[in-house]
């Protein structure tokens, strides 16, 4: 975990909050106890994960920041199984819109947008034993969280987002992740050798007018996009894929590079809810006032 003080937390969680409040309703029902809003625990799950900490023990290191708990209202602390069971219940749709919601922090204007993607480990084991049944089994293969994420190049904010179950090749996933950037109107693509086939270059060109900077797997034989790539085809352009490394480095030292949830919908929701995190990071990071 990285060397961080309350004022960044309470920053960061207040954010959060904030975030939280622009489409959740404070309560998920008429019924419900009204004892903790949805906004206050969701700003306490996204700190949570910005300490790297499990419920258990998150709950027992808030009691320690009083200013935090009066920052978010609240007059006590809730039990573990209450935010277990919030996150249970969030949609997962919430989590497209909480991303959707923090890129709106930002101002953003005609992004050169670059994609890439990277695996978040799903393995409750040690890792003396998983490396001991790798040796024992020669088709042993562990899943986990294919996270594909779209970014813009200059402020590196996280623009769209992808999460499945892995294994799984970047280019099945692209197509989509390529056109939930559309509402930003991009200007151009850097996207690696993986993607280079002639629909993923349709889709930048035709459909969102942008220009695609892929370099070819081998030498181009047919594809219009394809072939007119050896001669468009710019270095400089290209070379901003690397920033989107950078911003799957940064996330995994901020927020931890493995999920600890126990199946794969609810790991599928933690790598979105991290994707936000990383924007509200980003954000609340260069905040020098939080009214």
């Amino acid at each position: 975990m990285s060397s961080i003080n309350e004022n960044e937390l309470i920053k960061f969680t207040l954010v959060a909050f904030k975030v939280a409040k622009m489409d959740l309703p404070a309560y998920s029902c008429d019924r419900s106890k009204h004892k903790y809003t949805q906004h206050q625990l969701m700003a306490l799950i996204c700190l949570m994960k910005r300490l790297q900490l499990d419920y258990r023990l998150f709950t027992v290191v808030i009691d320690l920041m009083p200013e935090l708990l009066g920052k978010l209202d609240l007059n006590s602390v809730p039990h573990y199984t209450t935010l277990q069971k919030f996150f249970k219940r969030l949609g997962s749709h919430f989590l497209d819109k909480m991303l959707d919601l923090t890129v709106e922090l930002f101002d953003i204007k005609d992004p050169w947008v670059a994609i890439d993607g990277t695996g978040h480990s799903s393995d409750q084991a040690s890792l003396y034993y998983a490396r001991k049944n790798k040796k024992q089994s020669k088709k042993w293969r562990k899943s986990y969280t294919k996270n594909q994420i779209a970014i813009d190049t200059d402020t590196l904010v996280t623009l769209a987002q992808k999460a499945v179950r892995g294994p799984r090749h970047d280019s099945k996933d692209a197509i989509s992740t390529i056109r939930k950037t559309k509402k930003y109107k991009p200007v151009g693509f850097s996207l690696d050798k993986a993607f280079d086939e002639e629909e993923i270059h349709r889709v930048i060109n035709e459909e969102l007018g942008a220009t695609s900077m892929i370099p070819l797997k081998k030498r181009a034989k047919k594809g219009k996009y394809r072939l007119a790539m050896q001669s468009l085809f710019s270095k400089p352009k290209y070379h901003l894929r690397s920033l989107v490394e950078t911003v799957i480095s940064i996330r995994k030292r901020i927020f931890g590079d493995s999920n600890t949830s126990r199946n794969d919908r609810l790991r599928n929701k933690e790598t979105k809810l991290k994707n936000g995190c990383y924007n509200i990071y980003l954000y609340a990071k260069d905040l020098s006032v939080i009214k």
